[in-house]
């Protein structure tokens, strides 16, 4: 399977990769460099993304406000590089 660079360096996904990935018009790519490669990668939004993540990990210890700490987390990996 191939794509063509068209004009502005636009290229057209086919339907196959489209429709297996969920990637549909308005979808958002991540762009990232792997090596010598170029790899799209669809950006999932979630309506509720604390409950979309719900039991992805597993604490050592239990965590009585998980919510309070994932923001706290996000807000600290965001904020670390201003520092």
């Amino acid at each position: 399977m191939s794509v063509e660079v068209g004009r502005y360096g636009r290229i057209v996904l086919p339907k196959r990769l489209r429709d297996r990935y969920g990637v549909e018009e308005g979808t958002k790519l991540i762009i990232e460099t792997l090596e010598d490669r170029i790899v799209l990668l669809p950006v999932r939004d979630y309506d509720r993304p604390t409950e979309a993540l719900y039991g992805s990990i597993r604490p050592d210890q239990p965590v009585d406000e998980p919510k309070k700490l994932a923001r706290d987390h996000t807000r600290q990996e965001l904020t670390k590089d201003l520092e």
